[in-house]
C-alpha cells in the first residue's frame, strides 16, 4: 500500500539502484564520456578533497550537552543519544564512520541520510544509515513530504521528516541537496579527460598514434607484404617497448597526437588538481600539492581551513542534528550536541605551552583546567585560580584596593 502513496519512477534495468533521471544527457559531456559522481571519484584530487572534509569532520569529538538554568554546561552523559553520537550509532558504523561517511556522501551525491529508529518511547535507539540513492523527499497523495526509502527487495517504506537526519550539499532548492560533481561537471570531466589521455598514452608505451603512408603505388601482392612487414614490427614492438620501430623504404610513419608537452599536459593537470581543490574550499597543500605552500603559509592556511570550510560544515551538522534528535521539551532543558573543534586546532607542544602560561598567568584559566586539556588526571591544589604579581591590583597599604588609579 506504501508505494501507492509515491509518484511512479522508472528505474535503470542495469543497475535497479539508479533512476533513470540519473542517467541523462548531464550524465555524458560533450567529449562523449559517461560521467557521473562514481566515476569522479576516480580522479585522484576529488577523491582526496572529499577524504579530507570526511576525515577532517569524523575525527572532532562530538558530545551531548547540557545548559543548565544557571547557564553551566556538563556532558550529558547520561541521555541515551550520548552513546550513540560519540561511539556508535548503529550496529555497522562507529561515530567516526558515520560521521565520515556522511560527509563523503554529501559532497559526492550532494545528500547523506540517516534514519532516526526510535523505540515506541519515542527515544533513540540507533541511527541507521541509508545510501545516497536509497532514499528521496517526496509528497505523498495526501499532500505531506515524507522520505521514499528503497528496500533490499525493490519496493518501499514512508519515513516521516523528523525521523530522517538529511544532510545536503549547496542546492537550488530547500528540500534536496545537489551534487557538487554534478553543478561542476565539466571542471570534473576536464581532469577526468587529461588523466585519461595519460593512461592512453602512456599505455601506448609513450608513443603518439599515427598514420603509416605509403610512397608509391601498391599492387596486391605488394600490398599484402607491406600488411606482414607492418605486423611483424608491431609484434617486436610489443616485446619490448625499448625497440626501435623499423619500417621498409616504402613506408613513412606520421605521428597524429599531439605530444603531452604540446598540449600541456602537466599543466592541465595542476590546473585541474587546483580547481577541484579550490570547488571544495581545500587548501592545496591538504591534497599533497606543495607547489606554492610554504611553512609560513601552510600554517595560516590550515587556521582558514577551520574557519571557513569546517565551521560551516560544523554549523549545518549541529542544526540538523538538534532539530531532529531532541524532543521539544528537551530542548527547553537545555540538551544539545556540539562538536569540538579543538581537535582541528590543537598546536604544538611550545605553542599550546605558551597558550597555557597566558591563561593561567592571566587568572582566566586554572591548573587543572589545563590539565584536562592535555587529557591528564586532576590534582588536588591545582583548582585555584592564580594571577601574577605584574597583574595584582594596586593597594593603598592599608589592605584596600587603590580605586583611584583604575
Amino acid at each position: 500500500m506504501l508505494n501507492l502513496l509515491f509518484s511512479s519512477e522508472q528505474r535503470s534495468m542495469e543497475n535497479p539502484d539508479t533512476p533513470l533521471s540519473d542517467l541523462d544527457a548531464d550524465s555524458f559531456l560533450g567529449s562523449g564520456i559517461g560521467f557521473s559522481e562514481q566515476s569522479a571519484m576516480q580522479l585522484s584530487a576529488v577523491y582526496s578533497c572529499i577524504a579530507v572534509l570526511g576525515r577532517s569532520l569524523g575525527q572532532l569529538p562530538l558530545h551531548v550537552l547540557r545548559k543548565d538554568a544557571g547557564g553551566k554546561v556538563q556532558r550529558a552523559t547520561d541521555h541515551p543519544l550520548y552513546y550513540l553520537l560519540h561511539d556508535e550509532p548503529n550496529q555497522f558504523q562507529t561515530s567516526y564512520d558515520w560521521r565520515e561517511t556522511a560527509m563523503v556522501h554529501v559532497n559526492g551525491w550532494g545528500d547523506s541520510f540517516s534514519h532516526v529508529n526510535r523505540n515506541r518511547k519515542g527515544e533513540v535507539i540507533s541511527l541507521d544509515f541509508l545510501g545516497p540513492r536509497e532514499a528521496y523527499l517526496e509528497k505523498s497523495t495526501t499532500g505531506r513530504y515524507i522520505y521514499r526509502v528503497n528496500n533490499d527487495d525493490l519496493t518501499t517504506h514512508a519515513v516521516q521528516m523528523s525521523d530522517m537526519l538529511h544532510f545536503k550539499a549547496i542546492g537550488s532548492g530547500a528540500k534536496m541537496g545537489t551534487s557538487p560533481i554534478r553543478q561542476c561537471r565539466e571542471a570534473f570531466a576536464l581532469g577526468l579527460e587529461s588523466q585519461n589521455y595519460g593512461n592512453r598514452f602512456f599505455a601506448g608505451g609513450g608513443r603518439p598514434t599515427a598514420v603509416v603512408g605509403v610512397k608509391g603505388a601498391l599492387t596486391k601482392e605488394s600490398w599484402d607484404r607491406v600488411k606482414a612487414a607492418w605486423k611483424k614490427a608491431q609484434a617486436a614492438l610489443k616485446k619490448d617497448d625499448n625497440n626501435t620501430l623499423l619500417l621498409p623504404t616504402e613506408l613513412e610513419y606520421k605521428a597524429l597526437t599531439i605530444a603531452p608537452e604540446d598540449a600541456q599536459f602537466l599543466e592541465t593537470r595542476k590546473f585541474s588538481r587546483s580547481e577541484v581543490a579550490g570547488i571544495y574550499n581545500v587548501p592545496a597543500h591538504m591534497i599533497n600539492d606543495l607547489d606554492k605552500a610554504t611553512f609560513s603559509n601552510i600554517s595560516e592556511q590550515a587556521i582558514q581551513f577551520v574557519r571557513h570550510t569546517m565551521i560551516p560544515w560544523v554549523v549545518k551538522f549541529e542544526q540538523e542534528m538538534n532539530r531532529k534528535l531532541f524532543t521539544d521539551a528537551e530542548r527547553r532543558a537545555g540538551y544539545y550536541v556540539k562538536f569540538n573543534l579543538n581537535g582541528l586546532l590543537r598546536g604544538t607542544a611550545k605553542e599550546r605551552a605558551e597558550f597555557y602560561n597566558i591563561a593561567t598567568r592571566g587568572g582566566w584559566m586554572n591548573r587543572n583546567e589545563v590539565r584536562d586539556l592535555e587529557e591528564m588526571n586532576q590534582v588536588d591544589g591545582l583548582s585555584e585560580f592564580i594571577l601574577s604579581a605584574d597583574l595584582q591590583p594596586k593597594d593603598d597599604g592599608k589592605g584596600a584596593k587603590d580605586e583611584s588609579k583604575k
